[in-house]
């Protein structure tokens, strides 16, 4: 039982690795339309050259970042779906491994957010004006064609509870 525990895990682990490097919905990294990133929308800002090379180093840094916290968290995640399918339940070392994912969710959310004060930090006032009236400013943190979506419990489109 034991080896079948250990080899599940593993296998849950690489293919959770595999989503992971897929991307989005599998799109892959498509080279700045992920997180954190609208081409379009920096374009329209006419960022000097010394403000884009701040935002692309405040960019590479947040991955960096980022980045272990993630694969922790997709670890965490494994290790809850091997708890879940065991045939007895252990309720407390469900609850601890739970409690250590969002743990990592919540330092993954303070990395984002220093990541857009840092950024909003970089913009003129301007340029600012400019984000804000494009409604991006708000939803820096989630990828950006996702603006306007239903992504509430209604089971509207795009929603996560739709069957």
């Amino acid at each position: 039982m034991k080896k079948i525990t250990v080899i599940a895990a593993f296998l849950i682990v690489v293919a959770s690795a595999t989503l992971v490097m897929a991307g989005p919905r599998g799109k892959g990294n498509r080279g700045g339309e992920g997180r954190c990133e609208a081409p379009a929308a920096l374009a329209s800002l006419n960022l000097t050259v010394e403000q884009s090379e701040k935002i692309r180093a405040l960019r590479e840094s947040l991955l960096k970042d980022v980045t272990p916290i993630r694969a922790q968290l997709l670890s965490k995640r494994a290790e809850l779906r091997l708890l879940w399918i065991q045939t007895k339940l252990d309720p407390d070392k469900i609850r601890a491994i739970q409690r250590e994912a969002l743990d990592l969710k919540g330092q993954m959310q303070e990395k984002r957010t220093d990541f857009r004060l840092a950024f909003r930090n970089i913009l003129t006032p301007e340029q600012t004006s400019k984000l804000l009236a494009q409604g991006i400013g708000s939803r820096m943190g989630h990828r950006w064609g996702d603006r306007g979506k239903d992504r509430g419990f209604g089971g509207g489109p795009g929603s996560r509870w739709q069957n």
